[in-house]
């Protein structure tokens, strides 16, 4: 093995893990690409921050290499690429020269414009907003609040690096924008419009790697992303205590206490839609390849209408259960 194929190799690990996939896919399709060109001697140690790797050239001396990541942004398509070449190279033979092309092109490949992600922000808000229960103003508002948020996040990383505080200024910007909307009465729910807002910077990914991590018993990884979820988590809390503790004494309306008609079987369908619509809006900020869109609001809509035919059945059931317990 050469010096420049194990670059290779390394730039193809990069790749996954900049973009947020887990430690066993990049492992293994690192792996996958060494044993297609014929190398049966490479150890490579993959942490969620680098990558470390080792390898015999033909005279028997031994090649290391250490590549750091310091900074990951979830980009969904770029790993369906790689895996999508790692595959073609197992399957035939692709000389040093095309691979090492096609992973550049990968890396550089172009994001989503700025406008399609205001757009994601927006419909993701308002999305999900009305799908777990808001009324249709609400869920405007709340799409409204995403789209100055979509904007926030855009370009805030221009100037901070801490993604601690990037939250909590970004959760501080969204209370505040709830509470005056609701101060001027145009709207009626902070909660659910809150929570509509709040679903664009939920740690979602990073909760989902930690646990395909546990379930490889890698165990320090998958203890570091679960840390790093959680403290975005408390981080979106501080933002929201301080605006509704300091500037404002606005009342937390519990969910599902509005006068709509939440179980009825058009609110649930059309619930379900925008749920949908919501899932395609994340697939849109998490870098999707479009090919795959209608999928992502079929599989948002079938999963949020069984959550809401299972929620209404239970609710049935403790109703009828209630008279009883009361006897």
């Amino acid at each position: 093995m050469t010096g420049v194929e194990l670059e290779i190799i390394l730039k193809a690990g990069k790749i996954l893990l900049s973009s947020g996939a887990e430690i066993s896919r990049t492992e293994d399709t690192m792996n996958y690409i060494a044993r297609a060109m014929n190398f049966k001697d490479l150890e490579a140690y993959v942490s969620n921050r680098g990558i470390f790797a080792t390898a015999k050239k033909a005279d028997g001396t031994e090649i290391t290499r250490i590549c750091n990541v310091p900074e990951v942004d979830i980009n969904l398509s770029k790993i369906e690429s790689v895996n999508a070449l790692s595959r073609r190279i197992t399957q035939k033979n692709i000389t040093i020269e095309e691979i090492e092309s096609e992973l550049n092109q990968i890396d550089t490949m172009s994001d989503y414009s700025f406008f399609w992600r205001l757009v994601a922000y927006t419909l993701g808000a308002s999305g999900f907003s009305y799908a777990i229960g808001s009324s249709i103003t609400d869920s405007i508002i709340a799409g409204i609040i995403g789209l100055i948020l979509g904007v926030y996040m855009c370009t805030i990383k221009r100037i901070l690096s801490s993604d601690v505080l990037i939250t909590i200024l970004g959760s501080i910007l969204i209370a505040l924008l709830g509470n005056l909307f609701i101060h001027f009465e145009l709207g009626s729910n902070l909660s659910v419009i809150l929570l509509g807002a709040m679903i664009d910077i939920v740690p979602g990914v990073p909760f989902v790697n930690a646990i395909r991590e546990y379930s490889q018993n890698n165990y320090n990884t998958g203890i570091t992303l679960m840390m790093g979820a959680l403290l975005t988590c408390i981080s979106m809390a501080v933002g929201v205590a301080v605006v509704q503790s300091l500037l404002f004494n606005t009342q937390m309306i519990p969910l599902y206490t509005s006068n709509l008609d939440t179980n009825s079987l058009t609110s649930m369908f059309m619930r379900s839609i925008m749920a949908g619509i919501g899932t395609t809006a994340f697939a849109i900020l998490f870098r999707v390849a479009k090919q795959h869109f209608i999928d992502c609001t079929i599989l948002g809509f079938i999963s949020w209408f069984l959550f809401l035919t299972l929620s209404s059945l239970q609710s049935n059931v403790m109703l009828s259960i209630d008279p009883f317990i009361i006897c």
